[in-house]
């Protein structure tokens, strides 16, 4: 029987995108856990960026494992983004894990977005079906995101 030699392995991030986590105060968030997870780069074009995709959705899910939180803000503000479907792999893979068993109007785990002009209208072009308005949970501010991150948490709640 074989010894085997065990190496530690470290996931690493794609080459061009880093990803920090923020907490808002909880002074100013009545005790309840908004995680922001921001995101800086570049994200490459088409199916070059699909480990950028899968990392974001990895990050955005450890995020909400390691804070507990009870809803989370993507800041993309810093990410330059043109095009590729797999972006759209942290809405699933959050869905997946908050989402499942909805009970007939239970609202959503709360996930809202900021952009800037570094990736909004391709962000906007991905998310938004064609002649409908941007969607409620998309900013331009920050503070605008977490103000209405925090009033999804308390319909969360009170669900």
């Amino acid at each position: 029987m074989p010894n085997y030699s065990l190496i530690q392995a470290t996931p690493r991030a794609p080459d061009g995108i880093s990803c920090r986590y923020f907490l808002v105060d909880h002074s100013q968030a009545e005790r309840r856990t908004l995680l922001v997870v921001a995101f800086e780069g570049e994200y490459p074009d088409g199916s070059r960026g699909n480990a950028h995709g899968a990392y974001i959705a990895t990050a955005a899910i450890h995020g909400l494992y390691a804070f507990d939180a009870d809803g989370v803000v993507l800041d993309f503000r810093g990410l330059t983004y043109r095009w590729g479907n797999t972006l759209l792999k942290v809405f699933e893979d959050i869905g997946q894990f908050k989402d499942t068993n909805l009970e007939p109007g239970e609202p959503r785990f709360p996930v809202v977005v900021v952009t800037s002009e570094r990736c909004r209208s391709a962000f906007l072009s991905l998310v938004t079906p064609s002649g409908q308005s941007a969607p409620d949970w998309h900013f331009d501010e920050i503070d605008k995101a977490i103000e209405f991150g925090l009033a999804w948490i308390d319909r969360w709640f009170a669900f």
